[in-house]
């Protein structure tokens, strides 16, 4: 890797003051060596300059379905279950090699666009290889595992595995890919949602994360009526499920966590829960409005942000996630009491600290993984008085055009805007013949 200097720019460092500083950044072997005063650049070092711009860490996304974005627009105006059933398992269930690889490509390069280095991704049943072939082909960091599920009312057979078969190729493919690519891409196990899984399998689960020492990431608390529904199943509720099968005793990762409550708390005993928000997902499928203020009161617990997948968000641009849910925040909890502030370090260093990841990314530090994204924010929507905070005007002003760089592990993925690892004239043309192809194979009712 050679050294590159980032000259000139206002670095927003998350660092644990908050520290807010002029001058430079250097990086050298993919990681930050040094911030602050400007220095002379030596000769042949590439330099970029960004005098007047902001530096922020690279933006965090603690759930996505890369699998999922050929899908936009085509599962729309649908509850959770219906949307699901009638669309996305349909459409999950048809993807081959092909069409796996081109969705995670495109998603990838949503990700990128809005200024994303890191991601959590919950996965695919079927052609998980492509997914992370994707990932390594464009220089996304990313911790990422195969969905799990061998039941469920509506699911079709593609989906379908039974816990053995799924569990062997979740381990071949941990064996395959955790490390990878100088360690930007790390295992997952991903058992989809407690119906969706028999006890069988997640008794496999909780046996393998302990045997790889990997975490568990799932969908859990998202919808008003799932409770009901999983005590009408199961007999109890899920926490109480979940605790009985050794689950809460892993590094437990749940996205959504709606209708998380102080009876799930009082289960958790103090164990650690990293939660992911995703507002936009909620909103669009009716699953309602999380309260961040009691999510972030959690004991040992830690809250991120995630744009879920396409299909329920219709992008993957966590800038807009940040300003949403900032805006709802005002309402559930009153003005004032969730700031700009607070939204960028969901997407940042407390997002990361939900990853695990805090002492390796998350903020611009010394020694820390050089993941950066830099906006210019002197653009008319973005302007501010020399008192308004960069926060406020990233979260409340910004928008992708501002986006002028990114940089994963030292290597520049977007540069001038434009993507430098992914081919444009191949992502104009690919994802659209294979959504095309993947549609004429998928068995959609109705």
């Amino acid at each position: 890797m050679t050294a590159l200097r980032v000259v000139g720019g206002t670095l927003v460092t998350m660092d644990p003051e908050r520290t807010i500083v002029q001058g430079d950044l250097l990086i050298e072997d993919g990681r930050i060596a040094r911030l602050g005063a400007a220095e002379p650049v030596p000769s042949g070092m590439r330099t970029i300059d960004a005098h007047g711009k902001f530096v922020f860490p690279g933006f965090v996304q603690g759930h996505v379905h890369l699998g999922q974005a050929l899908f936009r627009g085509l599962a729309e105006d649908r509850p959770l279950m219906a949307w699901l059933r009638d669309r996305i398992w349909p459409l999950e269930a048809a993807h081959d090699d092909a069409s796996a690889y081109w969705s995670a490509i495109l998603g990838i390069a949503d990700c990128f666009l809005g200024g994303t280095t890191t991601i959590q991704d919950i996965g695919i049943v079927r052609e998980m290889d492509a997914v992370f072939r994707a990932i390594a082909d464009t220089g996304l960091r990313a911790v990422a595992g195969k969905c799990l599920m061998d039941r469920g009312v509506g699911v079709p057979a593609g989906l379908l595995e039974s816990p053995g078969d799924a569990l062997a190729e979740a381990e071949a493919l941990h064996r395959r890919w955790h490390g990878a690519r100088d360690g930007r891409i790390t295992g997952l196990l991903c058992p989809r949602f407690i119906l969706s899984v028999s006890e069988t399998l997640w008794g496999g689960v909780v046996e393998c994360a302990r045997r790889l020492g990997v975490p568990v990431h799932t969908h859990l608390l998202e919808h008003p009526e799932e409770g009901a529904e999983i005590r009408g199943a199961l007999g109890m509720g899920e926490f109480d499920y979940l605790d009985r099968l050794g689950v809460l005793d892993l590094d437990f990762r749940i996205a959504h966590a709606v209708h998380l409550g102080p009876e799930h708390v009082d289960v958790l005993a103090g164990r650690p829960l990293r939660i992911c928000h995703c507002p936009a997902a909620n909103l669009k499928l009716g699953s309602g409005i999380a309260d961040l203020g009691f999510l972030r009161r959690v004991p040992a617990g830690a809250l991120g942000i995630g744009c879920d997948g396409a299909a329920c968000n219709n992008d993957l641009d966590v800038l807009q996630e940040m300003r949403l849910c900032a805006l709802l925040q005002q309402y559930r909890q009153g003005p004032g009491k969730f700031s700009a502030r607070d939204a960028v370090e969901l997407a940042t260093i407390e997002g990361a600290r939900a990853l695990g990841m805090d002492a390796r990314i998350g903020s611009l530090e010394p020694g820390k993984a050089a993941d950066l994204c830099i906006w210019d924010l002197a653009r008319p929507g973005s302007f501010g008085a020399p008192d308004v905070d960069p926060y406020t005007r990233l979260v409340y002003g910004a928008a992708r055009d501002a986006l002028t760089t990114v940089v994963v592990a030292g290597e520049v993925v977007v540069d001038g805007g434009k993507l430098v690892t992914i081919d444009d004239e191949a992502l104009r043309r690919r994802p659209r013949e294979e959504i095309t192809r993947l549609l004429a194979r998928a068995d959609l009712p109705g």
